[in-house]
């Protein structure tokens, strides 16, 4: 059965929130990062594993922005395809710049998209993430039935 997610507002999110459902503007994207994993246990490979075929995985980030605030979004391989529309074999020819990322980027900023996930603090950066965990594009009609409730 799917997840009760909880519409918030990024202005008031918190560390290690789950079920969080966001909807807000795209206002800035990343080039995706690319690096291998194990091909059964999807983990990333740091050296050479004897026997191990390694499989090119990528992630992607963009900041979302929904007027309380702005958050920056982790998207994983399969939401990376969703969000872009594309295939595991289109998105790999973004690496090294085989094919340009910059239209992508372009059609992508000022997307409004609706955004499930969790938060997580990123220690490094001291700020807080939202791991998505599905994506689609927000629906106008939607959102306006929503606000006049």
């Amino acid at each position: 059965a799917p997840k009760n997610y909880l519409r918030k507002e990024i202005g008031s999110l918190q560390a290690e929130e789950q079920n969080v459902e966001l909807v807000g503007t795209v206002v800035q994207v990343f080039d995706p990062r690319f690096f291998f994993v194990h091909p059964e246990t999807g983990k990333r490979l740091l050296g050479n594993e004897e026997g191990v075929t390694p499989v090119l995985s990528y992630v992607m980030n963009a900041v979302l922005d929904d007027g309380s605030g702005n958050i920056r979004c982790v998207f994983w391989k399969n939401q990376t395809n969703h969000l872009l529309g594309k295939t595991d074999g289109e998105v790999v020819q973004f690496k090294d710049g085989a094919v340009s990322f910059e239209n992508v980027k372009t059609d992508l900023l000022g997307e409004e998209l609706k955004l499930r996930g969790r938060i997580k603090k990123n220690e490094m950066f001291e700020r807080l993430e939202f791991n998505v965990q599905f994506v689609e594009k927000a629906d106008p009609k939607e959102e306006l039935a929503r606000l006049e409730k």
